[in-house]
Parts: structure tokens; C-alpha cells; sequence
């Protein structure tokens, strides 16, 4: 493994750290907190599909662009006031927020 795909791979490990967090947060939800779990469950298995390759920006940047895809096209309509987007959304922000401070 070279050592970008190492430093990938550390960023991974710090991407699964904010999915368990963010799934925290969701199911802690006052409002449609399954549906909320179920956005985060979905992204999550979107985001393990990711080949793990390049520097930590390049997979960074490759897991917010397909998890913005995904977000674009996920609705759960089993909610009342949530689609789940907003919580995928929220996943995407503290990864972007995440590889900014990455080094």
C-alpha cells in the first residue's frame, strides 16, 4: 500500500467516525428520527462502496461528490417532516468540514 493510499485509508477511518456520529445524532432526532437513521444507514453503505485510492483530499473529494449525488436522489417518504436529505446533507458538511482540517 503506498503511502497516499495509507493516508486515504486514515481519512476512511475518520469518515466512519463522523457516520457513527452522525448516526447518533439522528436517532436522537425528535422528528422522524427512523427516517432520519435510515438516510445516515443508506449514505453509510453508499459511502462503503468508495474505492479507498489517491491522497486523503482525492478520496475526500470523491466521497462528497457521490454522497451529493446521493443526496440529490434519496427521498424516504415515509417521514412527516423529513425526506432524510437534510440528514445525508449534514453527513456531507462535517466530511467537508473534516478534510479541511485533515493532514
Amino acid at each position: 500500500m503506498s503511502s497516499e493510499q495509507s493516508t486515504a485509508e486514515k481519512f476512511r477511518e475518520k469518515i466512519l467516525v463522523i457516520v457513527a456520529d452522525r448516526r447518533a445524532a439522528a436517532a436522537s432526532s425528535p422528528y422522524d428520527w427512523k427516517v432520519c437513521v435510515g438516510a445516515i444507514e443508506a449514505a453509510d453503505r453508499e459511502f462503503r462502496q468508495i474505492a479507498v485510492d489517491g491522497s486523503a483530499h482525492e478520496y475526500g473529494i470523491a466521497v462528497i461528490s457521490r454522497l451529493e449525488r446521493f443526496r440529490d436522489e434519496y427521498y424516504d417518504p415515509d417521514g412527516e417532516y423529513t425526506s432524510g436529505r437534510s440528514d445525508i446533507g449534514s453527513l456531507i458538511e462535517k466530511v467537508r468540514d473534516a478534510l479541511t482540517l485533515f493532514a
